[in-house]
């Protein structure tokens, strides 16, 4: 089962309103199996406490961690996790990952790195806490401090400019150019690509498509709207082909398909 918690206390009593846009609970305690959850594209990497036990991140068949970090899944994956299962995870905003972890963002795309060794300088890492018995609120709380105590050793500045930006970028459902992005942060094309491909991975111009991609995903699985023109046109896109065409790079499925999904 999929919850979004309330987390807006969370996020603010441990300062992370810059680092954590949400927190996901996921849990499964049925007669033991394995669950195949799916995911696509949302320009969001994050962090997951994953109690299971076993689980894989598909295609890679790379083998999940009780503590890890994920890139931008920019490719459609699927986790296989045996059940039952209990998921907390902290969505990132998308510098948060290098400013926190100080990882090579780019080589994280599509892949996840453990974090169950990781530590601050006058930190220890949580995981040996969230594996006794605790409750869901507990735990998140000690994840949530564990974030706020490692960006409180980090610098803030150049991430604010970061997240500035990307937040232009969702206000505007996608639809700004590079170039007038640019021009509103005072900055030029080619910086702005540069930070964004060594804080967030992937380069401005890619990071606005996800962001189109979820909001035309979004209205499909809300069924919010009428015909498949108005999803077409409402998001930006140029005509039916270039929609559809996006929609499969970005899922592998065509929108009727996914409307048959939901």
């Amino acid at each position: 089962m999929w919850n979004l918690i309330d987390a807006t206390k969370i996020i603010a009593n441990n300062d992370l309103e810059l680092f954590v846009k949400e927190i996901f609970v996921l849990e499964d305690g049925d007669d033991p199996k394995s669950s195949q959850l799916t995911f696509y594209a949302d320009g969001y990497p994050g962090i997951v406490y994953l109690q299971s036990e076993k689980g894989f991140l598909l295609p890679r068949k790379k083998e999940l961690t009780a503590f890890f970090l994920y890139g931008q899944m920019i490719a459609p994956y699927e986790l296989s996790i045996r059940v039952p299962y209990l998921m907390i995870v902290f969505q990132l905003y998308p510098f948060a990952a290098k400013l926190l972890f100080d990882v090579d963002t780019q080589k994280l795309n599509d892949d996840c790195a453990d974090l169950s060794s990781v530590k601050g300088i006058a930190i220890e890492n949580p995981l040996e806490t969230l594996a006794t018995p605790l409750s869901i609120s507990q735990k998140t709380e000690i994840i949530a401090k564990f974030l706020s105590e490692l960006a409180r050793e980090k610098g803030m500045q150049e991430y604010r400019k970061i997240q500035g930006a990307i937040q232009i970028i969702e206000d505007h459902k996608g639809l700004i150019a590079v170039n007038e992005l640019a021009k509103r942060l005072n900055t030029t094309e080619r910086t702005l690509r540069r930070k964004f491909n060594h804080y967030v991975g992937i380069p401005p111009k890619k990071f606005a498509k996800i962001i189109q991609f979820q909001t035309s995903l979004d209205q499909i699985s809300t069924g919010d709207f009428l015909k498949l023109t108005d999803v077409v046109y409402e998001n930006g896109y140029a005509d039916q082909s270039h929609f559809i065409r996006n929609i499969k790079k970005f899922t592998g499925k065509n929108p009727l398909q996914l409307k048959r999904l939901q």
